[in-house]
């Protein structure tokens, strides 16, 4: 089980625990404003969830959506519009996925006015998110930074993954021969 409140703590971004398409899901949020970004103020939301078993389509676009309709319905500060956005970053983590939801994850993410949804797997097999990995024109901006966020989380997931599955230690050649 990873600690998805911890790495959210590390982060400085924790913000809350709450149960997204039938998932206990824990999030993060962050405001930023750069000037690179044109002066604009970002509102991202980091939502981290973990099933059992393999990741669907179905699941990763559930999840992602529902994660974009509660940063949507949690953002505060400036409204939407020209100098402010609203980022939702669903990390799901399973087993494995479908290579219809792993297309699903590495296309295009979904355009909204001045809000964007960015649907990330993890897989907990191989230590490896899946995710877009391109820049979009609408919003090209960002993307870079959402692109570090989930870098910095997912390797903080594969640290924490390889902490847990330790195997235990062998016995030492001395000890096998005795």
């Amino acid at each position: 089980m990873i600690d998805a409140e911890k790495i959210l703590k590390e982060e400085q971004m924790y913000f809350a625990k709450e149960i997204i398409c039938n998932i206990p899901c824990h999030i993060g949020y962050v405001k930023r404003f750069r000037w690179r970004w044109m002066a604009t103020q970002l509102n991202t939301f980091v939502f981290i969830a973990e099933v059992n078993g393999t990741m669907t389509q179905l699941m990763m676009r559930s999840f992602a959506r529902a994660c974009y309709d509660y940063a949507i319905h949690n953002n505060k500060g400036w409204p939407r519009g020209l100098q402010s956005g609203v980022g939702a970053i669903a990390i799901l983590v399973g087993d494995e996925i479908t290579q219809d939801g792993a297309a699903y994850c590495m296309a295009d993410p979904s355009a909204h006015f001045s809000a964007f949804e960015v649907p990330v797997a993890y897989l907990k097999k191989y230590k490896q998110p899946v995710h877009f990995r391109g820049t979009q024109i609408w919003g090209a901006i960002y993307y870079p930074y959402f692109s570090e966020i989930i870098r910095r989380i997912c390797g903080k997931l594969a640290a924490s993954q390889s902490q847990e599955s330790m195997p235990p230690p062998l016995p030492s050649a001395d000890q096998g021969q005795q």
